[in-house]
């Protein structure tokens, strides 16, 4: 009984860690060329976020299921344009873009049937290339209630 249990255990495991996204064939794709990649369940990395700092984005993080984190330092400008393109075939939508001393922020997101499946953050400086994706399940009306109810304030549009 408890083999049993814990093959069940592990596999539902083994089975939640896998994501199968459209961010997650960038991810493959392009991995090798990394200098820090993590990817990881959400369940296991929430673990490490203070709570205090993140209290008023809780509802966001308690709807994402897996993160994975890219950061290239080298050949960057050509991962940047791989990753551009990759954006619009992949059909993400893009919600933000600040750019502010030659630092560039941009935030995609991947809707099916009203809801957001993935959101990816891209940050772009003169030394690193930041890719950071996020698999979800939000209904877009909440990721919008979400975006109101917030105190996010874009300050030098």
């Amino acid at each position: 009984m408890k083999n049993t249990f814990l093959i069940l255990v592990t596999a539902l495991l083994l089975v939640s860690c896998a994501s199968k996204s459209s961010f997650n064939s960038f991810y493959v794709a392009h991995k090798d060329e990394c200098d820090l990649h993590i990817s990881t369940p959400a369940f296991f990395a929430n673990l490490f976020i203070p709570k205090e700092d993140i209290k008023e984005y809780e509802q966001l993080f308690k709807r994402v299921k897996h993160y994975k984190v890219m950061i290239f330092n080298e050949d960057k400008t050509s991962l940047d344009k791989q990753f551009d393109k990759f954006i619009k075939q992949k059909k993400y939508a893009s919600i933000l873009k600040v750019k502010s001393n030659g630092d560039q922020v941009q935030l995609y997101f991947l809707e099916r049937k009203s809801t957001i499946k993935e959101i990816v953050l891209k940050i772009k400086s003169d030394e690193d290339l930041l890719v950071l994706g996020l698999k979800t399940n939000i209904l877009e009306k909440d990721f919008v209630k979400f975006l109101d109810d917030s105190d996010i304030k874009l300050t030098g549009l």
